[in-house]
């Protein structure tokens, strides 16, 4: 690494630090720590329980003053060297302003990564052991693994018709049972046996039904066939336990990979996934607005009065209430399937990164 770059990411290590600290403290004073005295005072929560959820919650707060400390102190650093001149110095010596700018985008796509990392490791569950603690001290008893009335009708596209209907009971995540399961097979657009079954296992890499009936329905004119089983081996159904289990969870305790996983299964369904399309995208779009940041923050702290730090913070602000206002429209764009749910997910991205490229064109002539 030569001096230059060393030099300019000094600039920008303290504002960048600076940014996580008054951001996430601005976040923790007006959300979390009411909801943590909300706890304290009504639910009259342990304080070290409290404090144990506060903890979990950080995680997911750090990762969102990402990309505005980032801003914030692309800003800040250039502003401070173009305000005592250092950046004319640089170009006098041969240093072009992009060759300034490029440790700046570096640093931007390692927060990126590292945000969409710890979003991924950690914030899914920190994200579910909260709700778990929340859960087990009001009701006094374990997080509840056990899904009512659960059906999934999954489509045949060749023919727009159900491929089959599952209907159970109750779902018991912890066993991987079904109970009171009711199965209709579907083939050629006509039902071509029903299924009733005491309880059903995932056992060897396939469901297994026990304890019940199966009716057949080999033509329109010919009778009905009924047969008892113990047993019944059904590998048409390919939902394994854990694919079921997903549907329990909340969108903000699943990895990435989950949620994809969840899409798949909603679409084969037939269910309208926008939704949650746009919030797949979204864990990789957001933590990639610190890139953005970097790319925009350096040719706007280049403005002659932009040296001060609390412009420099008032800026960042605005700037990332664009971002915001333009994120949220895009998502709702991308919800009401008006453009795409990948392109309401980036619609802002891409508008900033278009601005960033031309403020930097500008700044480097």
């Amino acid at each position: 690494m030569k001096r230059i770059d060393w030099y300019v990411l000094t600039e920008l290590a303290g504002p960048f630090f600076f940014g996580v600290a008054a951001f996430g403290s601005i976040m923790i004073g007006t959300n979390l720590l009411f909801k943590i005295a909300r706890y304290i005072v009504d639910w009259n929560m342990p304080v070290n329980l409290a404090g144990k959820i506060l903890l979990l919650q950080l995680p997911g707060i750090i990762v969102l003053t990402f990309p505005m400390s980032t801003l914030l102190a692309t800003l800040l650093a250039f502003g401070r060297m173009s305000s005592s001149s250092e950046i004319i110095a640089f170009k006098a010596g041969g240093v072009s302003f992009i060759r300034l700018v490029i440790p700046v985008l570096i640093v931007g796509i390692l927060v990126s990564f590292l945000t969409i990392y710890i979003n991924e490791k950690i914030v899914p569950f920190t994200n579910f052991e909260t709700r778990r603690l929340e859960w087990e001290f009001r009701y006094k008893t374990r997080l509840p693994s056990v899904q009512r009335y659960l059906s999934f009708t999954p489509i045949d596209y060749k023919t727009g018709m159900p491929d089959y209907i599952l209907y159970a009971k109750s779902f018991d995540g912890d066993t991987g049972t079904l109970s009171d399961v009711y199965f209709q097979d579907f083939e050629n657009k006509r039902i071509v046996s029903i299924i009733e079954a005491r309880k059903a296992r995932w056992l060897e890499r396939q469901w297994v039904f026990f304890d019940g009936k199966t009716y057949y329905f080999p033509n329109d004119d010919q009778p009905v066939i009924k047969a008892e089983f113990k047993e019944l081996e059904m590998k048409k159904i390919d939902r394994s336990p854990k694919k079921i289990a997903l549907s329990s969870k909340k969108s903000e305790e699943m990895t990435a990979a989950e949620l994809k996983e969840l899409i798949n299964i909603y679409q084969k369904d037939g269910r309208n996934v926008n939704k949650l399309l746009v919030e797949y995208y979204q864990r990789f779009a957001i933590p990639f607005s610190c890139f953005i940041f970097a790319l925009i923050g350096a040719p706007l702290g280049l403005q002659p009065n932009r040296s001060g730090s609390s412009i420099g913070l008032g800026l960042s602000i605005i700037v990332i209430f664009i971002y915001y206002v333009v994120l949220t429209m895009g998502g709702a764009l991308g919800q009401a399937g008006t453009i795409s749910p990948i392109l309401g997910a980036w619609l802002p991205n891409v508008i900033f990164a278009l601005v960033g490229i031309c403020l930097i064109y500008k700044a480097s002539r």
